[in-house]
């Protein structure tokens, strides 16, 4: 039997007990929710879900044209320092000290802690008589957080520009879907000759390479790794970079992989790995040129073809295929896209492969076709990280 709808003072009674518990929840979620996850993600998606349908036009326009201002708050705020003198510090601290320890004139500590308070940054304390103190948040210690710093790092200086490009580069081309590695928003954005990928500036940048470096090596910080599905490989990790995948792998089941595992990579990159003692054995190889290790068990792509249009991936993946035999598999290990209602991390994801590399994000059915015309099929498509669709696609020769 269906429940009767609610009175309107029902309503009103039940909105503001929904509303009371929501802002008891600001300060003791941390404490009740550290350990279950699955309950987190949940409070944290019925939130953002919720905030769109309830903002007026003007509190839509605020958020859309001011968001900016939170990319550009949390770089200010590693730049000063700010963060992590927050972060570590026993007790709170006063804007004096923290314009001191920052080494920032006191006029200008005074509006950007002001600032980063706002964007729940920093801290304002409460009950402090004697001027303005300042303490930590979550997005504080977050933001304090090496890897994560580098990250903004990497998007701020690296990324936003091909961002900035994306709109006027799309209606320039007519917003077809490019073919070419050249020519791409990040070279309009950057102001770099069109043939130069965001690779060739990298190696002329090393503090923009070794930011985008670090934030790689930690972007799935807290999510699942392929490695715990059941299904395990030893495996050819194809354009591998330094081998974090590979000596996680070594590390976690040291009696399977230890000595079985090939790592390639340019020259460049192999000479970066530091695999001595790993049991990982290395070779300088080229993906867009002939695979030399032939009828190995398992070949390994993981974050490569999203970095490639369709032409340069199928022809990645024909490499590999001429040198799988009938009982090797190829592991793709990437975002797949949902057909349907995908989410905003994984259509921004999509965007800013586009940005950066002229590359892209694909759905399960476009990955299926384009393994197709390479020669092999799907076997199967495992799932292990479902918020953020990361996946291994699990292919062989058809």
């Amino acid at each position: 039997m269906t429940q009767p709808p609610p009175t309107p003072n029902g309503l009103n009674q039940t909105l503001l007990a929904t509303i009371t518990s929501l802002e008891n929840l600001a300060y003791s979620t941390p404490y009740l929710l550290h350990d279950k996850d699955h309950l987190r993600k949940r409070l944290y998606n019925a939130v953002h879900k919720l905030l769109p349908e309830i903002e007026t036009p003007t509190e839509m326009a605020q958020r859309l044209l001011y968001t900016p201002c939170e990319m550009m708050g949390a770089k200010i705020g590693i730049d000063m320092g700010v963060f992590e003198i927050l972060a570590k510090s026993e007790k709170p601290l006063s804007t004096e000290e923290v314009a001191r320890l920052c080494d920032v004139e006191m006029g200008m500590t005074v509006r950007l802690l002001r600032f980063l308070g706002s964007l729940g940054m920093v801290r304002e304390m409460d009950g402090e008589e004697d001027g303005q103190f300042w303490g930590p948040s979550n997005r504080t210690r977050n933001l304090a957080m090496r890897e994560i710093a580098a990250g903004v790092n990497h998007k701020h200086d690296n990324v936003m520009p091909a961002w900035h490009a994306l709109p006027s580069w799309l209606r320039r081309r007519g917003y077809t879907v490019p073919i070419m590695t050249t020519d791409t928003p990040f070279a309009q954005g950057h102001g770099v000759e069109p043939q130069q990928s965001f690779y060739d500036w990298l190696q002329e940048r090393p503090w923009n390479a070794n930011e985008f470096n670090l934030f790689m090596r930690v972007h799935r910080l807290g999510v699942q790794s392929w490695m715990d599905l059941e299904e395990r490989y030893a495996f050819v990790d194809v354009g591998g970079g330094i081998g974090l995948q590979s000596k996680a792998l070594v590390q976690r089941y040291p009696n399977t992989f230890h000595g079985k595992i090939i790592l390639q990579d340019l020259p460049e990159v192999i000479a970066k790995a530091h695999t001595e003692n790993s049991g990982i054995n290395v070779m300088a190889v080229d993906f867009f040129k002939s695979q030399p290790v032939t009828n190995a068990k398992i070949y390994y792509l993981r974050s490569i073809l999203r970095n490639w249009p369709d032409p340069q991936a199928l022809l990645i993946l024909s490499h590999i295929h001429a040198a799988m035999s009938s009982s090797s598999h190829l592991i793709i290990d990437d975002i797949v896209l949902s057909d349907k209602n995908a989410s905003k991390y994984e259509t921004q994801l999509d965007m800013t492969m586009l940005a950066m590399l002229n590359g892209q994000a694909r759905t399960e059915s476009h990955f299926r076709q384009l393994l197709e015309e390479a020669g092999l099929c799907v076997d199967k498509v495992l799932v292990y990280e479902s918020e953020g669709r990361e996946a291994v696609v699990v292919a062989r020769k058809a």
